[in-house]
């Protein structure tokens, strides 16, 4: 990764580089303070975001595909809680949300059970 941003950003400019965490909670708590401190063992200036939207899709029983909601908050909570301990230098980015105005194929928060609508396509939603 380390010869990628060197290509990439051979003057090391800062807002450059955003390497977007993709992994979900569990993985990311394994994996993201090892490449953090990669990173920031050899000087490189980047930005880190995490993007919870793909690493916690599930397919529904109805077939949809789904992000239920606490994947997402966990892997929010994680993204954080590693950047807090291996107290990077600099803050993580805002975070990427993906967002409907039309109805969601599936809404899990809470004590709700997961309800799939009949939908002819796939749509998503989340508010976190």
């Amino acid at each position: 990764m380390i010869e990628l941003i060197e290509v990439i950003n051979p003057s090391n400019q800062p807002g450059k580089i955003m390497i977007i965490v993709r992994m979900g909670a569990e993985l990311l708590r394994e994996h993201l303070p090892r490449l953090i401190s990669a990173v920031e063992a050899s000087g490189k200036i980047v930005v880190w975001q995490s993007d919870p939207m793909h690493g916690n899709t599930v397919k529904s029983e109805s077939g949809y595909k789904t992000r239920p909601f606490e994947r997402i908050r966990d892997e929010l909570r994680a993204f954080f809680d590693v950047h807090e301990q291996v107290r990077h230098p600099s803050p993580p980015s805002p975070q990427s949300l993906d967002k409907s105005r039309d109805s969601p194929t599936c809404d899990e928060r809470g004590s709700r059970r997961r309800v799939c609508c009949p939908l002819s396509k796939w749509e998503m939603w989340c508010s976190c």
